[in-house]
């Protein structure tokens, strides 16, 4: 058997997210190990490097532990084929050093591929690599992706996309799915399905990101006016309607007005997000209890199972029944 090395290097910040690089990395670590008992007459090993993107080689996670790397961006003749940006708080605020911006520039042209892991994808966008190219990202963070990068085609549903030789992963563990296809690219299907059985993991989920997103934002992310008309239909779940004329005498507001502004804060017409109240609060009856589905279609407000099951497919993409299956709490004392 005839091998090459193949160099990726993780490009970390501040507060990376632990997971977004040690996940991948034990992905191409096993390849390593499981290819020595592939038939292939050519074959590449990874060699992988953690790299910093500060002076310091040490970088804090946000999970508390630090790791050491083995590079920073200021060293020079680093051996790369591919670079991984690994996610991290540090991208959410669009503040980044110019000396990281412009290493990742300079060094792209030398590069196989380059791509991101989570909202990795905002420091990639941030160098204007992914203007006008396809990518994805954690489905928390779309919409902010979209407004800070018109320019982006982006597609959060993946959980990763390729366009040319840029590629980007959906959320977190998404870097796994990323490091699968990577080595499938390389080396085949053979070698990259033995990995994923060796760590129990799917080559290629079933579903897509949409299925773990939420329907509606955090409280927290929401404004006034949004906020309280969630609490106002969420306190009459069982309520088979909600009029837009009863959400605009709750806020004040006249029919029409009131449907001008709320869509404009909450992205959704009134109805849409009176059917994503509903269906957000069926899913966790469907993860954290055994009521049958015809009893939740009636408890958050839909006349008929059928209605609801054709409501809850359209938003969610898998049936009530598919979604439990997944989802299902795992108390095992239940």
């Amino acid at each position: 058997m005839t091998t090459s090395i193949h160099h990726i290097g993780f490009l970390l910040l501040p507060q990376t997210q632990l997971l977004d690089f040690a996940g991948p990395s034990d992905v191409f670590n096993t390849a390593n190990q499981l290819i020595t008992f592939s038939s292939a007459k050519t074959a590449i090993t990874y060699q992988l490097h953690l790299i910093s993107g500060t002076t310091a080689k040490t970088v804090a996670t946000s999970s508390g532990i630090s790791v050491l790397c083995d590079y920073t961006i200021y060293d020079r003749e680093i051996p790369l084929d591919t670079l991984l940006i690994a996610g991290s708080k540090a991208d959410l605020t669009n503040e980044y050093d110019t000396a990281v911006l412009h290493w990742i520039r300079g060094i792209y042209p030398s590069l196989q591929r380059i791509g991101s892991i989570c909202i990795g994808a905002f420091l990639l966008g941030k160098t204007g690599l992914l203007n006008n190219k396809k990518a994805t990202t954690h489905w928390q963070f779309a919409q902010t992706f979209k407004d800070t990068y018109p320019s982006v085609r982006l597609a959060y549903d993946h959980f990763y996309i390729k366009d040319e030789n840029i590629y980007t992963s959906g959320g977190i563990t998404s870097g796994i799915d990323l490091a699968l296809a990577i080595i499938e690219e390389d080396s085949g299907h053979t070698l990259a399905s033995d990995v994923s059985r060796y760590l129990v993991v799917n080559l290629k989920r079933q579903h897509t990101q949409e299925l773990y997103s939420s329907l509606i934002p955090a409280d927290i992310e929401l404004t006034p006016l949004v906020k309280k008309v969630k609490l106002y239909i969420t306190e009459r779940l069982a309520q088979q309607s909600v009029t837009i004329i009863e959400l605009a005498e709750l806020v004040n507001m006249s029919e029409r007005n009131f449907s001008r502004v709320f869509k404009k804060e909450s992205g959704m017409t009134p109805g849409a997000f009176n059917d994503c109240v509903r269906i957000e609060n069926a899913k966790r009856l469907l993860e954290s209890s055994d009521i049958p589905v015809m009893e939740i279609a009636h408890l958050v407000g839909y006349t008929t199972d059928n209605v609801f099951r054709k409501a809850f497919t359209k938003l969610v993409k898998v049936t009530p029944m598919h979604y439990r299956t997944a989802f299902q709490s795992t108390d095992i004392n239940k």
